[in-house]
């Protein structure tokens, strides 16, 4: 939570130096000055109000910013006013968004961490996107048995500069991540642990992820207190484009994704790689027991 607060506060400064330096410039000339003068009438009220909403609406940012635009010009009169401070009101808009963007370099909290699994094999994701801030821990179930019942855990925590609510902020997360492929990058790691451990050669650079269930939600039961927890999921197939002549790929496993929402613009998300062949995506195709315990 705290990255959302030091971003609004940089905000509400960037508004404030807007003021500041209106305001010096306007007595430097020997000008009367108000604050309506730098972009036009209700427009500082206008941005005060929309940092407001970053902590209550969903989607944040690409929400608010559309429909703000849109109210300021419904108007006769709003329209008189974006033609006098296009410009300005343009130049204002974008360091605003500068602000909010640059949020998403401050560092990530660390993972959620279950004391059932203990101490993750790794703490890092070298192929993991500069941007927006990521933790990441990595665990590899082994099965006591052998066999195919191997499973590659991922716990991160990632920022999401564009809202503070924590209302959608897991949907929100999931589908963009799906939208531009960012789980990708982050799933090399998982597909190269779990080339070691099963018979199948895969290649993570000719992997394809395809889409079964995409921001939906399903409840999961914690098993050892009866408390039900309805999270945020997609859930993909995995395919190798080496393993088979067909375009569409050859599935070789499954992933699911479990996100749960959370205050400041970060969000905590769950990555269970599993390969085919493995019991649970028949019985347990949404890993109730791991993630009962990582939701806790």
């Amino acid at each position: 939570m705290l990255a959302g607060v030091i971003t609004s506060l940089a905000m509400l400064v960037t508004i404030g130096l807007w003021v500041y330096s209106s305001r010096k410039k306007a007595v430097s000339q020997g000008e009367d000055f108000h604050y309506s003068q730098i972009i036009g009438q209700y427009g500082i009220e206008s941005s005060v109000i929309g940092i407001i909403l970053l902590w209550l609406v969903p989607w944040g940012i690409i929400i608010i910013l559309p429909v703000l635009i849109l109210l300021s010009v419904l108007s006769p009169a709003g329209r008189e006013t974006w033609k006098e401070f296009t410009k300005i009101r343009i130049y204002f808009v974008c360091s605003l968004l500068v602000v909010v963007l640059a949020g998403g370099f401050i560092p990530a909290s660390e993972p959620i961490s279950p004391e059932e699994w203990g101490e993750p094999l790794l703490k890092e994701n070298p192929n993991a996107p500069l941007y927006p801030s990521g933790n990441q821990y990595t665990w590899v179930m082994l099965p006591s048995s052998g066999g195919l019942d191997v499973e590659i855990v991922q716990s991160l925590n990632l920022r999401i500069p564009y809202q503070f609510s924590t209302l959608g902020s897991a949907s929100s997360a999931l589908y963009l991540a799906d939208l531009f492929n960012l789980e990708q990058s982050r799933l090399k790691q998982a597909i190269e642990l779990l080339d070691a451990e099963i018979p199948l050669s895969l290649d993570s650079e000719e992997m394809l992820l395809e889409k079964v269930v995409t921001g939906s939600k399903h409840s999961y039961i914690d098993s050892a207190s009866g408390d039900e927890r309805s999270l945020n999921i997609g859930l993909f197939e995995l395919k190798s484009l080496t393993l088979s002549a067909n375009p569409s790929g050859f599935k070789v496993g499954e992933v699911l994704c479990v996100a749960s929402d959370s205050w400041g613009g970060e969000v905590d998300i769950l990555v269970i790689l599993r390969p085919i062949g493995h019991p649970g995506l028949g019985q347990d195709r949404f890993a109730e027991s791991l993630v009962s315990q990582w939701s806790r």
